[in-house]
């Protein structure tokens, strides 16, 4: 179907420029900030000598952590609340916050601004949610798809963008000090606050007046952690979406152990203090791993659809976590540089492409009632599965990065989920694959509870 209708009628569509507007400039001010906040934690001589992999760990758990415990219970405010109040107060704290991390962060360490980082990027998760759900309120029907692909693609532009006008201007040594690379992620805050605040009044995104008026927030809440419960104890009948799942919260906790020690290698065992006293071709390098991770991802939306037709389903996530365990077991032997880069790109491969089954194994072998709530639980398992890797990488990893023998087990792990998923799931497709692929098993029949 052709979408050049769509974007002209979107382009002449003033509310939905006006929203764009907000998440674009939302969206570039949190690419600053988290560039920002990743080079000062790693690379900030203010906070002493970045080698300790628990600081790594730590770092990386400032930016997820809050953002993957808030996730399930966005909605419930959102569906309750002002949405543009919401997203025009969560960006005016931010831009608040800004002002207080710019004047902490020289002093060094200081709970005061990592407090401020946690809630700048936990606020995050209200703004990106409540944009979204509010296309419907500016949008027609009829070009709600094109205005949801058009604005999650311009917004990881700005997003990007955001990314590499920090690292740049590092990667130079301008001279920008990482105070003033806050203070203008703050004015993109700001900006955005303004954008909302005077192109729409209070309730002109939603949610209507009375919608769920009588439960309020904290019946609300509560109902949320309850379903959360159902879900897990509906994926009890439900094996094959069960053990992907599970599959994907391995991964995610193996995926963390192997980018502390890369991490860690880049910034110890690679650096050659004398010849690169300015880290400048440590962040060159990581500048080109989150390049290619980047490429992995686009990589595996191609592969995925067709593979998993070849294959099936099964088949393809035991392929995928095989091509974990070679490429591990490569980078156990060599520990060189070039070869992170080749399995950054090849294990992002894996890590998207186990992803996309899995949410397709939700939406296909998961009741429509339990939907919702099984998506939660699956949002929960894949990001805790990733910070509990990184916290147990940090007490085993040395501070140089060189751990051969932790990537070793990292390898043998994957082979037996890999050998473990094949003959759990020999009888339990992830999902009805036997429409989809005829190379796949047909999965034993359910009796729907």
């Amino acid at each position: 179907m052709r979408t050049d209708g769509h974007v002209r009628n979107l382009a002449s569509n003033r509310r939905f420029r006006h929203l764009l507007a907000v998440r674009l400039t939302s969206q570039a001010a949190d690419g600053m900030f988290q560039a920002s906040l990743a080079l000062s934690v790693f690379f900030n001589p203010a906070l002493g000598e970045a080698s300790d992999p628990f600081r790594y760990a730590a770092g990386v758990a400032i930016l997820l952590g809050p953002y993957s415990l808030l996730g399930p219970y966005v909605g419930t405010v959102l569906d309750r609340f002002s949405r543009r109040n919401l997203i025009g107060g969560a960006n005016l704290v931010r831009a608040a916050l800004m002002i207080v991390i710019a004047l902490t962060l020289p002093g060094g360490f200081n709970w005061s601004w990592v407090l401020c980082a946690m809630i700048v990027l936990a606020a995050n998760r209200f703004v990106l949610a409540g944009l979204g759900a509010a296309h419907p309120q500016v949008v027609p029907a009829k070009d709600l798809v094109t205005a949801n692909s058009l604005a999650s693609t311009l917004g990881a532009l700005a997003y990007g963008l955001g990314l590499a006008t920090t690292g740049i201007a590092k990667l130079l040594d301008s001279g920008v000090s990482y105070s003033m690379l806050a203070l203008a992620a703050g004015v993109g805050y700001l900006a955005s606050a303004c954008i909302v605040g005077a192109s729409f009044r209070s309730a002109d995104l939603g949610p209507p007046e009375d919608a769920n008026a009588a439960t309020g927030l904290w019946r609300g809440i509560a109902q949320t952690s309850s379903g959360m419960w159902e879900g897990f104890k509906h994926l009890g009948r439900r094996r094959g979406p069960a053990l992907v799942m599970a599959v994907q919260g391995l991964h995610r906790f193996l995926y963390g152990i192997v980018f502390i020690i890369a991490i860690a290698l880049f910034m110890g065992f690679f650096w050659d203090v004398q010849s690169d006293p300015t880290r400048t071709t440590t962040i060159s390098w990581l500048l080109v791993l989150a390049v290619l991770g980047n490429v992995g991802v686009l990589a595996a939306a191609i592969a995925t659809p067709r593979a998993t037709r070849v294959w099936g389903p099964k088949n393809w996530i035991v392929v995928l976590m095989a091509l974990c365990a070679l490429v591990v077991a490569a980078l156990s032997s060599t520990m060189l540089p070039v070869m992170f880069a080749v399995a950054v790109l090849l294990v992002n491969i894996a890590s998207q492409g186990l992803k996309i089954t899995v949410d397709t194994s939700i939406q296909r072998g998961v009741e429509d009632a339990y939907r919702g709530r099984v998506f939660s639980v699956n949002d929960t398992v894949y990001n805790v599965g990733y910070l509990a890797g990184l916290f147990a990488a940090a007490f085993v990893v040395p501070e140089n990065g060189y751990a051969p023998g932790t990537l070793v087990g990292v390898a043998l792990s994957y082979g037996l989920i890999c050998v473990g998923y094949a003959y759990l799931a020999r009888d339990e497709a992830p999902y009805d694959a036997q429409t989809w692929s005829p190379a796949a098993t047909p999965a034993r029949p359910t009796t729907n509870p």
